[in-house]
């Protein structure tokens, strides 16, 4: 277990999760500022390796839930999360013991961070997806036997939902009917899990990750080094069965966001001097990249876009005409990629007509 004490590292973090959350999750600069209110009164996230919490300790992912768009509206409310928090002990009649997020990506994986720090609860240095996604069933907790509810959705005015539904899908659904209802974004509690559960159904070390990525770009950056080329030598040596491409080196053309049915939906046009062009499909996560009409990243591997000088990464809705962008595809974590799994993220499921093929088998080094 670690604690978080710099102010850096939480910037870090923020990096790197909006890079694995492949363009969704929400604003990073949203869930920073909750962290770092926290250290600045003291209160510091403690990061726990999933083998150091207790099998039967009660563990709950904490999310936003909605179009990201949105959350740069309103923020965070802290009081909602103490209250959502609350209500989840009441529902289940015991204290939580340790958070996880439901995926990694932008403030979806800092909400755990702020939140622990605020009640003294250790983050599990994990979580159900690797990268994040716009249904609340396509986790690893799902696909491997964790249901997602009972579960507690709440607005920041105070309005509470409660869903106890034994399929996911289904229970997504209701949940996303409540979304839409209540101002496109709630906060929920999710997957109420043990320990146990924990250690065997998520996507081990990925906060860890997040905090990796942010340090080789801000690293690349202080040695005048290409930060592009240093995140992706630092991708390709960061673990077996992981691989890293630049797919893309241009200027946005066009690019179009829409909120609808509790999403943000979009599409972006990347042009370089040649006259190549990328295409970009937008489900609040970047789900297929397509090079001159020829797919070279698909869910569930990772589509991330970086500012091309500094090689921060953008959320979906930071994308404008104009900017000058590079695209890298990531290789999801090997768990997200087995068949169990395809058929609950891959591209079927987000009404692709293709197969899954790797980001290393679509584009060579």
């Amino acid at each position: 277990m670690y604690e978080v004490t710099s102010q850096i590292d939480i910037s870090d973090m923020a990096r790197g999760a909006v890079f694995l959350g492949a363009g969704g999750g929400g604003d990073p600069y949203v869930g920073e500022l909750f962290v770092s209110a926290q250290i600045e009164a003291g209160r510091f996230p403690r990061v726990a390796a999933p083998h150091e919490i207790p099998d039967d300790a009660f563990v709950v992912s904490i999310a936003g839930m909605g179009a990201p768009t949105i959350l740069v509206e309103n923020l965070i409310s802290e009081r909602a999360l103490l209250e959502l928090v609350r209500r989840t002990e009441t529902l289940h009649n015991r204290k939580v013991d340790a958070l996880i997020s439901i995926e990694m990506g932008g403030v979806n994986s800092m909400f755990p961070l702020g939140l622990g720090a605020r009640l003294g609860l250790p983050v599990i240095d994990a979580d159900g997806m690797g990268r994040a996604f716009p249904h609340l069933e396509m986790t690893s907790f799902s696909v491997y036997g964790c249901r997602a509810s009972p579960l507690v959705l709440l607005d920041d005015l105070g309005s509470l939902i409660t869903i106890d539904v034994v399929d996911d899908r289904r229970t997504e659904e209701l949940a996303r009917t409540n979304v839409v209802a209540m101002g496109a974004l709630l906060n929920g509690s999710f997957y109420p899990m043990s320990g146990a559960d924990a250690k065997r159904t998520a996507v081990a070390g990925t906060i860890t990750q997040t905090l990796e990525i942010g340090r080789a770009i801000r690293e690349a950056r202080h040695a005048s080094a290409d930060p592009v080329h240093a995140l992706l030598a630092y991708l390709n040596s960061s673990g077996e069965n992981q691989h890293a491409r630049l797919l893309f080196d241009g200027k946005i053309a066009d690019v179009s966001h829409e909120t609808r049915d509790g999403w943000h939906w979009g599409q972006a046009l990347v042009r370089n001097a040649s006259g190549d062009e990328l295409t970009i499909d937008i489900q609040n996560e970047y789900i297929v990249a397509r090079r001159n009409g020829r797919t070279v990243t698909v869910v569930p591997d990772i589509i991330a876009t970086l500012d091309r000088e500094s090689a921060e990464p953008l959320t979906a809705e930071m994308l404008r005409y104009g900017q000058r962008i590079a695209v890298v595809g990531f290789s999801a974590a090997p768990i997200m990629r087995r068949a169990e799994g395809l058929a609950v993220f891959g591209p079927r499921k987000f009404k692709l007509d293709e197969d899954f093929v790797g980001v290393e088998d679509l584009v060579t080094a």
